[in-house]
C-alpha cells in the first residue's frame, strides 16, 4: 500500500513538473514574442506587425480617449445572404465567409447595415482586442474638424497661420485650411518617399512624433513643420502628406484649447457611443499622432462609420455637411488612378476630399491605413465595412477588403428603392 502511494505521488509530482514547465516555456514564448518589436520592424508586417499592432500600447507612449457614456449597442443580425455572396480575389470565385476566413493578411471584419451588424468575423484577433488603426486615423481627425466647422469654430478658406500661428514665417502660412484637409497643401513631405528612409521628410517627422526609430537628431515636431517647404501651388493636386493631418490635428488642439485625445473623446468618442476606451499615439512632447496614431476596438471604428451613413445617431454631422464632403474634393491623379484600377479594375474613384482617399460617384467613401486598415462608408446604401489587417514585407502585401467591400456594396443586396447615388 505504501508503495503505491509513493508510485502516485512520483506520478503526480511528474504530471506537476511537466505542467511547470510547460507554463514556463508559454510565459518565455510570450516574452520573446513581445521583446521581438523593436523600432525599426514595429511595421515590417507578418507576426511582429501583427504583435505591435494588438499591443502598441505597449511599444507607444499613449494618451486615453476615454469612453465616458453608455454604449450604443449593436444589433446582431446576421445575413446568410452575406455570408454566402459570391467575391472574386486574385482571380478567386468564394463565398465571402470564406475569403475572410481564407485571407491570412486579415484580422477582424465588421459589416453594418442598417445599423445592424450582419456579418463580423475574427481571423487573427479576438473582438475585444484593441488594434491600431494607422492612417484610417486620418479621417478620424478630418471629422473632428468638421464638427468643429459646423460649430462655426473654424473657416475653412482661413490661412493655417491663422489657427497656428508658429507657422506663420513657414511655407504652411498661407495654405487655406481646405486644401490641407483634401491633401493638396503642395506641402514637399510625400509619405512615397519612404517610410523606412531615414533621410526623408516623411520618416524624420514620425521621429519626432516618437513613431519611428530615433537617429539622435534633436528635431522638435513643430520646428520640423516649419523647416518643410512647398514644390507646387496649393490646391491644384492630390498628394498623401500626413504632414497635413497633423496640422489639422495642431489646429483642432489650437481652437478647443485641449489635447487631441480628449477633443476626440468629446466630439466624437463620446457621441458615437463607444464600447471601450480608446487610445491615441503621442509624442514624449504630448504631440498626437493624429495621422495614424488611433488604438481602437474595430466595433467602434465601425460606430465612428455610423457618423456617414446615419448621421441621427450621433449627431456629429449634419446631412448637409456629409452631402458636401461627398461632392467636394479634388481629382485623383492619373498614377492614383492606374494603381487603383489594379485592385478595383473599373469601378474607379472620382476624386478624394477631408482625408477620404476614395469617394466615388454614388457617394461611397473609403479611407486605407497602412498594412490593411480599412473603412469604407457608403451612406446611400446605409452600409459600413470596417477591417483590421497585418500585411507582410512593410506594406508589400496587404488584404483585399477594398476591392471586396465595392462587390459587396454594389451586388444589389443593399440598394434601397428610390435612393439615388450621389452625382
Amino acid at each position: 500500500m505504501l508503495a503505491s502511494r509513493t508510485i502516485d505521488r512520483v506520478r503526480l509530482f511528474a504530471v506537476g513538473l511537466a505542467s511547470f514547465f510547460a507554463v514556463s516555456s508559454f510565459a518565455q514564448d510570450v516574452r520573446d514574442t513581445f521583446t521581438a518589436v523593436t523600432p525599426s520592424n514595429f511595421d515590417s508586417g507578418g507576426e511582429i506587425g501583427r504583435q505591435f499592432h494588438l499591443n502598441a500600447e505597449s511599444y507607444l507612449t499613449m494618451a486615453t480617449i476615454v469612453r465616458q457614456t453608455d454604449t450604443r449597442e449593436l444589433t446582431l443580425a446576421p445575413s446568410q445572404a452575406l455570408a454566402d455572396r459570391v467575391v472574386t480575389h486574385n482571380g478567386q470565385e468564394t463565398s465571402f465567409a470564406d475569403y475572410v476566413a481564407q485571407d491570412q493578411l486579415l484580422d477582424g471584419v465588421v459589416v453594418l447595415y442598417e445599423g445592424e451588424i450582419v456579418f463580423e468575423a475574427y481571423p487573427n484577433m479576438h473582438h475585444w482586442q484593441r488594434h491600431f488603426a494607422w492612417s484610417v486615423t486620418k479621417v478620424v481627425t478630418s471629422t473632428a474638424l468638421a464638427a468643429l466647422v459646423e460649430r462655426g469654430l473654424v473657416d475653412m478658406d482661413a490661412p493655417v497661420d491663422h489657427y497656428v500661428p508658429a507657422l506663420k514665417e513657414s511655407a504652411w502660412a498661407e495654405i487655406a485650411l481646405q486644401d490641407i484637409t483634401n491633401m493638396a497643401s503642395g506641402i514637399d513631405c510625400l509619405d512615397s518617399d519612404g517610410y523606412q528612409d531615414k533621410t526623408t521628410c516623411i520618416y524624420t517627422m514620425e521621429e519626432s512624433l516618437g513613431i519611428t526609430a530615433p537617429t539622435g537628431r534633436k528635431l522638435d515636431f513643430v520646428e520640423h513643420l516649419q523647416g518643410m517647404a512647398a514644390h507646387r501651388e496649393a490646391g491644384t493636386t492630390h498628394e498623401y502628406v500626413s504632414a497635413n493631418t497633423n496640422v489639422l490635428m495642431l489646429v483642432i488642439e489650437a481652437v478647443t484649447g485641449k489635447p487631441y485625445a480628449i477633443v476626440l473623446q468629446d466630439l466624437l468618442w463620446n457621441p458615437i457611443g463607444a464600447e471601450a476606451d480608446a487610445l491615441m499615439a503621442i509624442s514624449k512632447a504630448g504631440y498626437a499622432y493624429g495621422s495614424g496614431g488611433l488604438h481602437a476596438r474595430l466595433r467602434d471604428v465601425a460606430r465612428f462609420g455610423q457618423i456617414y451613413s446615419q448621421p441621427d445617431l450621433s449627431g456629429v454631422l449634419s446631412q448637409s455637411t456629409i452631402g458636401a464632403i461627398q461632392n467636394a474634393g479634388i481629382a485623383l491623379t492619373p498614377e492614383s488612378l492606374k494603381e487603383l484600377e489594379e485592385r478595383l479594375g473599373k469601378d474607379l474613384p472620382a476624386r478624394s476630399v477631408w482625408q477620404w482617399d476614395c469617394v466615388w460617384p454614388d457617394g461611397a467613401m473609403y479611407k486605407e491605413g497602412y498594412s490593411g486598415q480599412g473603412l469604407y462608408v457608403d451612406p446611400a446604401r446605409n452600409l459600413v465595412v470596417a477591417w483590421f489587417g497585418t500585411g507582410l514585407n512593410f506594406n508589400e502585401h496587404i488584404n483585399g477588403m477594398l476591392s471586396v467591400s465595392r462587390q459587396i456594396a454594389r451586388s444589389g443586396q443593399f440598394d434601397a428603392p428610390g435612393v439615388s447615388a450621389v452625382e
